[in-house]
């Protein structure tokens, strides 16, 4: 992968200066409740207030609900994509955007009381680059809170199709990931910029990973057509939602078999 590739990439690894795939851009007006990384960020931002920044945000749908749980927060989100961005500022007209690459930031050091990012470091060639915007904009003090797909880590099964090579690449086609985490090589590349890890939590486990991986392979050629119109199949999907939601609540606090990582990190203040 080239070193010089420092843009979100598109399905099949290309650099993109649109940000994320075109199909991602949906006008969705708000997250179920049931959604896992939004229930996780909330708990985490419960009560807090200042300038909360979510990078890479698309249509800011995952800013624009918690600001509606926390009320003190004042949002600000950024996309290469304007359309999202757009979709964003006419669902609350408060937020303040900026089109804008999460590795050059067009925003002053310290500015920021809370970073967010909802799967985003899986799309870049040079995630360091990343982090380290996140840490410069933080203020002293700071939250950083991420979700990060860690698609790399031993005995999961996006991990065993990588290591089997059948359809190794599917996420990197379909959703444009060509990064591979591990939750260690994560936590040291937050660390290894300054960030102090304060908690971590974990979800798509077993059944969230066979959702994950079925609702992926729905869009390409991989299985029969038919399959996917089946009532059978249907029933199914809708099982494996609701099984890898309690799953996830159930297991927490479990990384063992879990591909995604749901970290809270604070910028330190200078003694």
């Amino acid at each position: 992968m080239s070193d010089r590739a420092t843009t979100l990439a598109r399905p099949g690894g290309a650099p993109s200066s649109a940000g994320r795939p075109a199909a991602t851009w949906q006008p969705e007006r708000s997250l179920r409740g049931q959604n896992v990384a939004l229930v996780r960020a909330a708990a985490e931002l419960r009560g807090m207030r200042g300038r909360a920044l979510e990078v890479g945000a698309g249509t800011a749908r995952f800013l624009r609900a918690l600001r509606r749980r926390s009320p003190g927060l004042e949002g600000y989100a950024c996309d290469l994509d304007s359309r999202g961005l757009l979709l964003a500022q006419q669902e609350d007209p408060g937020l303040r955007t900026a089109q804008a690459d999460l590795t050059a930031l067009p925003f002053k050091d310290d500015a920021y009381d809370v970073v967010l990012v909802f799967d985003v470091f899986e799309h870049l060639y040079r995630p360091e680059l990343g982090v380290r915007e996140c840490w410069r904009v933080l203020a002293p003090g700071g939250v950083l809170h991420a979700l990060v797909p860690c698609e790399g880590q031993p005995l999961t099964l996006h991990w065993l199709m990588w290591r089997a090579r059948l359809v190794a690449d599917l996420k990197e086609k379909r959703a444009g990931h060509v990064q591979r985490f591990t939750h260690s090589s994560l936590r040291a590349l937050l660390t290894e910029s300054g960030f102090q890890v304060r908690r971590v939590s974990y979800s798509m486990h077993p059944l969230g990973q066979i959702k994950d991986v079925l609702t992926y392979l729905a869009q390409g050629d991989e299985l029969p057509r038919w399959l996917w119109r089946n009532p059978l199949y249907r029933a199914l999907s809708l099982g494996l939602w609701a099984g890898s939601f309690v799953e996830s609540g159930l297991l927490r606090r479990v990384p063992l078999s879990a591909v995604s990582l749901h970290v809270t990190a604070v910028k330190p203040c200078v003694s």
